[in-house]
């Protein structure tokens, strides 16, 4: 099953935001359109019709994860060779991406996510989280070009 409609218009969305974001540093999407692996009931039938068609679109393989915390309301991300997407579906968090190395002051980056907010997270940065008791995101990574 392809995703149409609302979907398909969210994956355009996606797509161009990373391509003003290619090698640049963080960004917030305020998406105008909704994908059905995007919401807090999404199942995993969801997330992967959001991966299959996420990599379709970008062609990059891309793979998607429901977020987890660490522990009671937070979250760490090591750095990974991938950009990442984090849709905040529900509830909400100040997330804290540490230094990077783009443009000539790599500061770190702060920001709150709220439900339906999208955060851009650039190759090798890490991250942290400290999320309401109800926030639920996926964790969309974008594999490098092989």
């Amino acid at each position: 099953m392809r995703t149409s409609g609302s979907g398909a218009r969210h994956l355009g969305e996606l797509a161009l935001f990373l391509s003003v974001h290619r090698g640049g540093g963080p960004g917030i999407l305020w998406p105008d359109h909704d994908h059905p692996g995007c919401r807090a009931n999404a199942t995993e039938a969801d997330l992967a019709l959001l991966r299959t068609e996420l990599s379709a679109v970008l062609g990059a393989a891309v793979r998607v994860s429901r977020g987890a915390p660490d522990a009671p309301r937070q979250v760490r991300g090591a750095p990974v060779p991938a950009r990442t997407l984090v849709r905040q579906v529900s509830g909400g968090g100040g997330w804290t991406l540490a230094p990077g190395t783009e443009g000539i002051r790599a500061e770190p980056f702060h920001c709150r996510l709220r439900a339906g907010e999208l955060l851009y997270v650039p190759t090798g940065r890490a991250w942290t989280a400290e999320l309401s008791a109800s926030a639920r995101y996926p964790l969309m990574r974008i594999e490098p070009a092989a």
